[in-house]
Protein backbone atom coordinates (compact mmCIF):
# COMPACT_ATOMS: atom_id res chain seq x y z
CA UNK A 1 0.00 0.00 0.00
CA UNK A 2 3.15 2.26 0.62
CA UNK A 3 3.69 2.12 -3.05
CA UNK A 4 0.38 3.90 -4.10
CA UNK A 5 1.08 6.26 -1.76
CA UNK A 6 4.47 7.50 -3.41
CA UNK A 7 2.89 7.27 -7.03
CA UNK A 8 1.48 10.43 -7.99
CA UNK A 9 -1.48 11.13 -10.08
CA UNK A 10 -0.30 11.22 -13.68
CA UNK A 11 2.27 7.98 -12.82
CA UNK A 12 -1.46 6.49 -11.63
CA UNK A 13 -3.72 7.56 -14.76
CA UNK A 14 -0.77 5.60 -17.15
CA UNK A 15 -0.77 2.81 -15.35
CA UNK A 16 -4.49 2.71 -15.72
CA UNK A 17 -3.81 3.19 -19.37
CA UNK A 18 -1.40 0.59 -19.51
CA UNK A 19 -3.66 -1.99 -17.93
CA UNK A 20 -6.45 -1.47 -20.17
CA UNK A 21 -4.29 -1.08 -23.17
CA UNK A 22 -2.66 -4.73 -22.44
CA UNK A 23 -6.40 -5.95 -21.93
CA UNK A 24 -7.37 -4.43 -25.13
CA UNK A 25 -4.61 -6.07 -26.75
CA UNK A 26 -4.97 -9.59 -24.98
CA UNK A 27 -9.11 -8.98 -26.35
CA UNK A 28 -7.90 -8.47 -30.06
CA UNK A 29 -5.68 -10.94 -30.28
CA UNK A 30 -7.77 -13.86 -28.13
CA UNK A 31 -10.44 -12.38 -31.11
CA UNK A 32 -8.52 -12.09 -34.04
CA UNK A 33 -6.45 -15.61 -33.21
CA UNK A 34 -9.79 -17.35 -33.45
CA UNK A 35 -11.24 -15.82 -36.37
CA UNK A 36 -8.53 -15.96 -38.74
CA UNK A 37 -8.39 -12.06 -38.85
CA UNK A 38 -5.14 -10.97 -37.00
CA UNK A 39 -3.76 -7.34 -37.83
CA UNK A 40 -0.14 -6.66 -36.71
CA UNK A 41 -0.52 -3.23 -37.26
CA UNK A 42 -2.99 -3.18 -34.25
CA UNK A 43 -0.91 -5.19 -32.63
CA UNK A 44 2.08 -3.01 -33.41
CA UNK A 45 0.27 0.32 -31.70
CA UNK A 46 -0.90 -1.67 -29.02
CA UNK A 47 2.95 -3.03 -27.93
CA UNK A 48 4.56 0.82 -28.75
CA UNK A 49 1.87 2.30 -26.71
CA UNK A 50 2.25 -0.14 -23.70
CA UNK A 51 6.11 0.00 -23.83
CA UNK A 52 5.87 4.00 -24.30
CA UNK A 53 3.72 4.13 -20.84
CA UNK A 54 6.28 1.58 -19.53
CA UNK A 55 9.04 3.76 -20.48
CA UNK A 56 6.73 7.01 -18.86
CA UNK A 57 6.94 5.60 -15.53
CA UNK A 58 10.87 5.80 -15.64
CA UNK A 59 11.34 8.59 -17.37
CA UNK A 60 9.23 11.83 -17.55
CA UNK A 61 9.28 12.67 -21.61
CA UNK A 62 6.84 14.59 -23.43
CA UNK A 63 7.52 12.85 -26.40
CA UNK A 64 6.91 9.66 -24.89
CA UNK A 65 3.55 11.21 -24.00
CA UNK A 66 2.94 11.58 -27.94
CA UNK A 67 3.70 8.15 -29.02
CA UNK A 68 1.82 6.50 -26.71
CA UNK A 69 -1.40 8.12 -27.21
CA UNK A 70 -0.11 7.71 -31.35
CA UNK A 71 -0.19 4.17 -30.26
CA UNK A 72 -3.56 3.46 -28.95
CA UNK A 73 -5.06 5.66 -31.42
CA UNK A 74 -3.19 3.65 -34.48
CA UNK A 75 -5.12 0.27 -32.99
CA UNK A 76 -7.95 2.32 -32.26
CA UNK A 77 -8.75 3.75 -36.06
CA UNK A 78 -7.14 0.81 -37.77
CA UNK A 79 -9.44 -1.66 -36.17
CA UNK A 80 -12.81 0.77 -36.90
CA UNK A 81 -11.08 0.79 -40.46
CA UNK A 82 -11.21 -2.54 -41.14
CA UNK A 83 -14.36 -3.19 -39.54
CA UNK A 84 -16.06 -0.64 -41.94
CA UNK A 85 -18.12 -3.31 -43.91
CA UNK A 86 -19.59 -5.08 -40.52
CA UNK A 87 -20.73 -1.45 -39.60
CA UNK A 88 -22.42 -0.88 -42.97
CA UNK A 89 -23.96 -4.39 -42.73
CA UNK A 90 -25.34 -3.90 -39.53
CA UNK A 91 -26.62 -0.18 -40.49
CA UNK A 92 -28.21 -1.66 -43.80
CA UNK A 93 -29.46 -5.39 -42.15
CA UNK A 94 -27.54 -7.17 -44.49
CA UNK A 95 -24.84 -9.72 -44.20
CA UNK A 96 -22.43 -8.95 -47.06
CA UNK A 97 -19.99 -7.00 -46.96
CA UNK A 98 -18.94 -8.34 -42.60
CA UNK A 99 -19.25 -10.05 -40.04
CA UNK A 100 -22.19 -8.42 -38.12
CA UNK A 101 -22.10 -11.17 -35.22
CA UNK A 102 -18.92 -9.92 -34.54
CA UNK A 103 -19.95 -6.26 -33.77
CA UNK A 104 -20.14 -6.88 -29.99
CA UNK A 105 -16.33 -7.83 -30.05
CA UNK A 106 -15.08 -5.14 -32.17
CA UNK A 107 -16.57 -2.55 -30.24
CA UNK A 108 -15.22 -3.81 -27.29
CA UNK A 109 -12.19 -3.66 -28.31
CA UNK A 110 -12.55 -0.16 -29.76
CA UNK A 111 -14.08 0.72 -26.50
CA UNK A 112 -10.35 -0.40 -24.59
CA UNK A 113 -8.81 1.48 -27.06
CA UNK A 114 -10.18 4.25 -27.00
CA UNK A 115 -10.14 4.85 -23.13
CA UNK A 116 -6.33 4.22 -23.29
CA UNK A 117 -6.28 6.69 -26.06
CA UNK A 118 -8.28 9.06 -23.67
CA UNK A 119 -6.27 8.70 -20.53
CA UNK A 120 -3.16 8.80 -22.32
CA UNK A 121 -4.27 12.24 -23.62
CA UNK A 122 -5.44 13.65 -20.34
CA UNK A 123 -1.91 12.64 -18.74
CA UNK A 124 -0.34 14.07 -21.40
CA UNK A 125 -1.82 17.81 -20.49
CA UNK A 126 -1.13 17.22 -16.51
CA UNK A 127 0.83 19.24 -14.76
CA UNK A 128 4.16 16.92 -13.95
CA UNK A 129 6.19 17.69 -10.32
CA UNK A 130 9.07 16.31 -9.51
CA UNK A 131 9.70 14.32 -7.14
Amino acid sequence: MNFFKRLRLNEIIVIAAMIVGLAGLIRFVSWSAAHDAMDYIIVAGFVMAIVFDVLLLHFDNDIFYVFATTGYSLALFKLLSDSVGTFVDLFQGINMFGDVSQMGNIVSISILAAISSALSVIVSFMIRRVK
